[in-house]
């Protein structure tokens, strides 16, 4: 005989349902706890472990003094090869995309980014730190090591519209880019920039994008709200044959 789940699996169950069907609106303020208990007549320990696993998976979300609210669709980041730009995945899905950029000089590397690099430890490398927004919410926090050898300008307009598009456009032809990605905990820096309690998980994805010349012309680290970003990813096995 089947296990009868639990009962504020079911409640979770049917807030998400009711959100699914139109019932519970994107952007709608949902009922009140008391209202909640009342209609499932449970405790409000009971609903609010339902209500907290519906927070952690970015389904709804809190504002101080003025409830809880459904959230918006989740913003797809697609990993596959694909030649949309952020900008333009955003604007494919129904959202308006902005980039704010909040730091941008040249510094001296630490080690670790002359050796992701290939720099010696003299030369300098421009440090660009960008919010990405999705109609108007934070999304992504990105922190960019380009090299000043191979890109000699980089200002806050072009950083502003595309990174890949001022590397390109001064006589450098990117190639590829490696890139991983893993779970990591907020820090202090990430959470005020992405607008979240400092020790949240979000996913971080690091990138070496590399030129013709196989050189390495940029670093980034790019933190993504996990509560508001998905990943997709596309695998053509008509190129590469059925074998698996």
């Amino acid at each position: 005989m089947a296990k009868q789940p639990q009962l504020h699996s079911q409640i979770k169950q049917d807030i998400v349902d009711k959100i699914e069907s139109g019932y519970y609106p994107p952007g709608s303020l949902l009922p009140t706890e008391s209202e909640f208990c009342k209609l499932y007549d449970v405790s409000r320990t009971t609903l609010r472990t339902a209500l907290n696993h519906l927070l952690m998976e970015g389904a709804i979300y809190r504002k101080q003094g003025k409830g809880t609210f459904v959230a918006k669709g989740k913003v797809k980041q697609i990993l596959s090869s694909s030649s949309l730009r952020y900008a333009e995945q955003l604007k494919a899905q129904g959202f308006k995309p902005k980039i704010k950029v909040v730091d941008l000089q040249k510094i001296k590397p630490s080690e670790k980014i002359q050796t992701l690099l290939g720099i010696d430890a003299e030369q300098m490398v421009y440090q660009i730190k960008r919010i990405r927004y999705a109609d108007d919410e934070e999304i992504q926090f990105e922190t960019a090591y380009i090299r000043t050898d191979l890109v000699p300008e980089v200002t806050e307009e072009m950083a502003n519209i595309s990174l890949y598009q001022c590397i390109s456009r001064q006589g450098n032809n990117i190639k590829r880019t490696e890139e991983q990605i893993k779970i990591v905990i907020s820090d202090e820096e990430i959470a005020q920039h992405l607008n979240i309690t400092q020790g949240t998980p979000c996913f971080q994805i690091s990138t070496q994008t590399f030129l013709a010349s196989e050189e390495v012309v940029e670093y980034s680290m790019a933190y993504f709200r996990g509560d508001r970003v998905e990943f997709f990813i596309e695998r053509d096995y008509e190129q590469r044959g059925n074998e698996r």
